[in-house]
């Protein structure tokens, strides 16, 4: 049987003439109605004619399912083919007659029908397609396409429902979207502010909303849409019109400040477009700027001058006030608490006569904000849980401000009933002695955050890193008690999964993990990672040392990301001194306390001056073998010029430790020194002659130290103590015997404003085992930059009574008392005074009497050379061959 193709092109003009007479009148409508609404249904298909020669129904219905869902589901109409049939016969004439075409055309605003066949030629399968434009009598499109076989049909009427759906929708979309009259603001920049993208539909609501957002950007003074139909679709262009350039910006009548921390807070610059919002901001800044210096009657006047239309120039000009203090802080409502004890806790204070050199009373808006809120903590630890701070009030009075704050204190309440409950890992008495608010009189709402900080920190080191403590308070108005219940809710036991180390570039992943105080797949631990935290610190490894536990995809696993940021661990210092003993001396040190990343230390000293040489050689491995073990050693050599003869030691040492207690470490090392006298004076003191014939020493010394300093260098909390003895001759052999006893400890207390307290003791004993057998250079002696300032290096010690020459004490001990304060914390220089007190003695001698003791001040510098230390020490009682005062100095640099 032969088969041939409808030719819809024959009856096409026919049908169209048909539809326009009743669309016509309607069409405008219907246009202005779509373009209002798009999403309204502007297509409808007719069911396909089957053209096969075997039954058509299986393909008929085949193809009227997969042109109902792609139709329907792209918002336009399907006719459904029973419905069709009873007004058309498919049999006969193909496209039917326009008459019958209306019976089933539904109501709506369409504008477009889409009828076709399918034709079957053996496996393949044939589909045409007619589109045809009701409102345009001349405009019409055909589709044709292929299919292999059947089961590619689907495939085949969903690209062409696309592309008619894309053409009988194309005055709905938007094809382009272009940006012109723009010279210097980038068109990607101003795409972003475009909600609207190429493809989207067509919607003047949304238009009006991204022209809207286009001049937001302050950087237009004109901004215009144009719409262009074309076949692709709707074309719409943003046309802009931009504001002139900032040429210059410049200052005028700044007498009080300096003009560069003016022009800090202003946000426009030069060579950008101008924007009025930018410019008021700016100009609002230099007002809050003159505020915060005490200048509240500051204007501020912007001048905008144009070179030409393209170009413009800003001048802030500034009327300076005269600088305002706050002469009186009012408290109403204060029955409870006087005015003093309230303005204690205030950052807002009156002048002063130290305002001139500080920033009291002052006025700054966000402090004063601040202040209202520590009043009601500040009640509300008081137990006046109710309490209510109005918003501060400022009056300008003359040449003064007025604060007042007001204050509704409300009932005060006392600490009722306390009972903890919920998911208990302790007995609750154990878990309530962890708690402290019920020794409160008053209810006190820090202590009770405090509190319930410490239970969420036990069950955290406990592995329950989830654990919820919620402190519910119920208050009892009549007997004005506060009924608490904490009730705990400690989630699942956590493990960590994975110790994740990141920033180490030079540092090993195991000296980090070595110091780590937890493990992978140990129980979580929160304070075992503060512990963590504060090794790592202590290392002086990292400037950054950031610890965060981070949740995993399990409930009961926990990741430890371990943030670090690495800094310079090696130091070249350099340093240099005057004394009368010594003349000008130099000081050299390389020293890397992280070589090659193994957390190993090596260093190189030289000290050479006019009268003495030293050189050593140190290296520290603090985990032989990654064990707990330390080891290390050191080579030295060391001359010294004094005025009754020279010496020359050559010596080493080797050095052992090991941890026992948290911040505890036991020490031990074995030394050996060969030490010879030379050019000894014949009127030299009989101790320095007996020594001429003491060279070797072997030594054993055992030590214990405890360090929990918060860091090495510029310790702000935390403490150093050290005790130590060491053994000479006897079993061990040599020309030396001695016991010598050594201590000293170190403290640090932080003090409010970013100060601290720092104490430091020492002292020391020496005993002779055998006659003649304890050398004068191993006795005691005080002086210099690390012990006692304002003297000379070894400047302080007994003194021969024949030849008056320095040889030593049996006895020393000494104190230094130091506040330190920041400077400059920017750049981290810290200002040092201090007193320092001590003395070394004989054997049969009192410490305690005859004090030694200087007071001073100095610089603490952490440079880009390292650190620096500029003191100077005044000597309280010189002796009659003492300086009255001296300076000393260190500097270092750091690779």
């Amino acid at each position: 049987m032969h088969i041939s193709r409808f030719p819809l092109s024959l009856v096409i003009p026919l049908f169209i003439l048909a539809f326009l007479l009743p669309f016509s009148s309607g069409s405008k409508a219907a246009t202005e109605a779509a373009t209002a609404d798009a999403t309204t249904a502007n297509t409808v298909f007719l069911p396909f004619k089957i053209n096969t020669g075997g039954d058509p129904a299986l393909l008929s219905e085949k193809s009227d399912q997969i042109l109902s869902t792609y139709v329907t589901s792209r918002g336009q109409k399907f006719l459904d083919r029973t419905q069709v049939m009873a007004h058309i016969d498919y049999a006969a004439l193909f496209p039917p007659p326009p008459e019958k075409i209306r019976q089933i055309i539904p109501e709506g605003n369409l504008e477009y029908i889409v009828f076709g066949s399918i034709t079957q030629l053996g496996s393949k399968l044939s589909v045409d397609i007619q589109t045809v434009d009701l409102l345009d009598a001349k405009s019409s499109r055909t589709f044709y396409q292929e299919a292999a076989s059947s089961e590619e049909l689907a495939i085949v009427l969903d690209t062409l429902v696309d592309k008619i759906l894309s053409y009988t929708g194309r005055l709905y979309r938007i094809a382009k979207i272009e940006i012109s009259g723009n010279t210097r603001i980038d068109s990607g920049a101003i795409l972003k502010h475009i909600q609207n993208r190429a493809g989207d539909r067509y919607n003047q609501a949304q238009l009006r909303e991204d022209l809207k957002n286009i001049y937001k950007m302050g950087y237009f003074d004109d901004v215009q849409i144009n719409v262009e139909n074309t076949e692709e679709g709707k074309v719409v262009t943003f046309s802009v019109k931009e504001k002139e350039v900032i040429t210059s910006v410049t200052i005028s009548g700044e007498k009080n400040l300096e003009t560069d921390t003016v022009k800090e807070v202003i946000t426009v610059t030069a060579n950008t477009i101008i924007n009025p919002q930018e410019v008021m901001t700016s100009a609002e800044n230099i007002r809050k700027l003159y505020k915060e210096k005490g200048y509240f009657d500051t204007e501020v006047t912007t001048k905008l001058t144009y070179p030409d239309k393209d170009r413009v120039n800003i001048l802030f000009e500034i009327k300076e006030g005269d600088k305002i203090y706050v002469k009186e802080i009012i408290i109403h409502g204060n029955n409870t608490f006087a005015n003093d004890e309230i303005e204690k806790i205030l950052s807002t204070s009156t002048k002063t006569w130290f305002s001139w050199f500080t920033d009291s009373g002052l006025l700054k808006r966000d402090i004063l904000k601040q202040d209202a809120s520590r009043i009601g903590a500040f009640y509300q630890n008081h137990g006046f849980i109710d309490v209510q701070v109005g918003d501060p009030e400022v009056e300008k009075k003359g040449e003064w401000l007025y604060v007042t704050f007001n204050i509704t204190e409300g009932d005060r309440y006392k600490v009722g009933v306390i009972d903890i409950g919920g998911d208990l890992i302790e007995e609750k008495s154990v878990l309530q002695g962890m708690t402290t608010i019920g020794e409160e009189k008053y209810f006190n709402r820090q202590v009770l955050r405090d509190d319930v900080l410490k239970i969420s920190d036990y069950y955290a080191s406990k592995g329950y890193a989830f654990a919820e403590v919620d402190p519910q308070v119920t208050k009892n108005s009549e007997e004005k008690r506060v009924e608490l219940n904490i009730h705990i809710s400690k989630g699942d036991l956590v493990h960590i999964n994975r110790i994740i180390i990141k920033g180490n570039t030079r540092t090993r992943d195991k000296v980090i993990r070595r110091v780590m105080a937890v493990d992978e797949d140990s129980i979580y631990d929160a304070t075992a990672l503060k512990k963590s935290t504060e090794r790592l610190q202590q290392l002086d490894f990292f400037e950054d040392v950031n610890i965060t536990p981070e949740p995993t995809e399990e409930d009961n696993l926990m990741d430890v990301i371990v943030d670090l940021k690495e800094k310079s661990t090696g130091t070249f210092s350099i340093g240099a001194g005057f004394s009368s003993a010594d003349g000008l001396l130099f000081m050299s040190d390389i020293t890397q306390h992280n070589f090659l990343g193994r957390g190993q230390s090596v260093s190189l000293q030289a000290n050479v001056g006019g009268s003495s040489t030293h050189y050593n050689l140190s290296f520290t491995e603090p985990h032989l073998n990654d064990s707990k073990l330390s080891f290390g050693f050191d080579v030295y050599h060391w001359t010294r010029d004094y005025d009754d003869y020279d010496k020359k030691s050559l010596g080493t040492a080797i050095r052992l430790g090991y941890p026992i207690w948290e911040k505890w470490t036991v020490w031990g090392s074995w030394g050996y020194d060969d030490s010879e006298l030379s050019n000894v004076s014949p009127y030299a003191s009989q101790y320095i002659l007996d020594s001429m014939d003491i060279n070797i020493t072997h030594s054993v010394t055992l030590g214990l130290s405890r360090d929990s300093r918060n860091r090495r260098y510029n310790p702000t909390e935390g403490s150093l103590h050290s005790l130590s003895v060491k053994k000479a001759g006897s079993i061990l052999g040599g020309d030396s015997a001695f016991t010598k006893f050594e201590g000293s400890t170190s403290w640090y207390f932080p003090y409010r404003w970013d100060t601290v307290f720092h104490v430091r003791g020492a002292a020391g004993y020496i005993t002779e085992d055998e006659t003649d057998k304890l050398p004068v250079y191993e006795k005691f002696y005080l002086g210099g930059l690390s012990t006692m300032r304002g003297f000379e290096n070894y400047g302080i010690s007994p003194r021969d009574p024949l030849t008056d020459e320095k040889i030593g004490g049996e006895k020393m001990a000494y104190a230094n008392f130091e506040y330190i304060f920041p400077l400059v914390k920017d750049i981290g220089l810290n200002g040092v005074v201090f007193y320092d007190i001590g003395n070394v003695v004989r054997d049969s001698e009192n410490i305690g009497t005859d004090l030694r003791s200087s007071v001073g001040f100095g610089f603490r510098w952490l440079s880009p050379m390292g650190p620096l230390r500029l003191e100077w020490g005044y000597n309280i009682d010189p002796l009659y061959d003492e300086d009255q005062s001296l300076w000393d100095f260190s500097i270092g640099g750091q690779f």
